[in-house]
C-alpha cells in the first residue's frame, strides 16, 4: 500500500502533465480493499491534504468491503512472504 501511496503522490505532484488533474482510484477484489484502505489512510494525515483533495472518486469492484478490509492484513502478509527474486522469468 505504501507503494500505491508513493505512486499517487508522484503522479499528482511530480509529473508535470498530471499536476492539475484529479484522481479516480479503482480497485478490483483485493485491489479494491487496498484502494479503500489507501484512501482512508490518505484522509487521516494532514500532510496528505492536497493529495486527498485531488481524489474525486473511489471505485471498488467485486469485493465485499467489510470482509475484504478484514482480510487485508492476511493479504499483506502473503505479499510480504513472496520470494525476493526468482531463478527465471
Amino acid at each position: 500500500m505504501k507503494d500505491a501511496h508513493e505512486v499517487l503522490k508522484y503522479i499528482s505532484f511530480d509529473v508535470e502533465k498530471f499536476k492539475e488533474r484529479s484522481l479516480i482510484i479503482c480497485g478490483h477484489s483485493m485491489g479494491g480493499a487496498i484502494a479503500s484502505k489507501l484512501v482512508t489512510n490518505i484522509a487521516k494525515f494532514a500532510e496528505d491534504a492536497e493529495l486527498y483533495k485531488k481524489i474525486k472518486s473511489v471505485f471498488v469492484i467485486d469485493v465485499v468491503e467489510g470482509s475484504a478490509i478484514e482480510a487485508l492484513p492476511l493479504m499483506e502478509q502473503i505479499v510480504r512472504n513472496r520470494p525476493p527474486c526468482f531463478n527465471s522469468l
